[in-house]
């Protein structure tokens, strides 16, 4: 008989995705130093910013071809309504994986963090009056807290006693399997579709939704 964590791990199917063939598992130990010196933390600077542009704000949209959109649940009342691009470009769907856009919300925060140095900056994400800046802060946390649940990561975290504290400590320094980011971002760069804004028009049978997508 199989426990619950062997049927969670097999039997959950994934949404389908033409990027799952850039998957590579593999077993990392996530760094949960408080002070760990990674290269996405730290003060403001261009090298910085071009650190997290690379892995979010660079990366463009990619395509989904008719049968890839009906395979991942788009309906055929929902394909009316998509976004698609002109011949010329190679046609299909716009697209742009979830990640990425995560990755944005987590740079968002971090600018967030730093909100008198890019509220005077040029960035476009703080150039709006102070409720839609708390609007957008507000969406990407939601959003991260959604999909943090929906993982719901079960890495046991353990506890040490340590010389000169009187309370235990967490050792945040977990392995974890994971998936080849940099593989996927390969995929990303590979795919993307690079083209004009204002090349992207409505196509003549093109069904415009009354209002932006939102859940029920």
């Amino acid at each position: 008989m199989r426990t619950p964590s062997t049927q969670l791990r097999n039997d959950i199917p994934s949404i389908y995705s033409p990027a799952s063939v850039a998957v590579e598992p593999v077993t990392l130990r996530i760094n949960g130093t408080l002070d760990f010196p990674s290269i996405y933390r730290g003060p403001p600077s261009p090298e910085m910013d071009a650190t997290w542009d690379r892995i979010s704000r660079n990366v463009g949209p990619t395509r989904m071809t008719r049968e890839e959109m009906l395979k991942a649940g788009t309906t055929l009342t929902e394909l009316r309504s998509k976004v698609r691009y002109p011949d010329e470009v190679g046609g299909g769907y716009m697209a742009s994986m979830e990640v990425i856009h995560q990755l944005h919300c987590v740079n968002l925060l971090r600018k967030a963090s730093w909100f008198e140095h890019y509220s005077a900056s040029t960035d476009r994400s703080f150039q709006f009056p102070p409720d839609v800046i708390h609007v957008h802060i507000g969406h990407c946390i939601e959003m991260l807290r959604q999909n943090i649940m929906c993982k719901a990561d079960t890495t046991m975290i353990t506890w040490y006693w340590v010389q000169g504290h009187d309370a235990p400590q967490a050792n945040f320094n977990t392995r974890h399997r994971c998936r080849n980011f940099e593989k996927i971002l390969d995929w990303s760069f590979e795919h993307a579709v690079h083209i004009d804004e204002s090349k992207m028009v409505r196509f003549e049978d093109t069904i415009d939704l009354p209002k932006p997508p939102r859940d029920a």
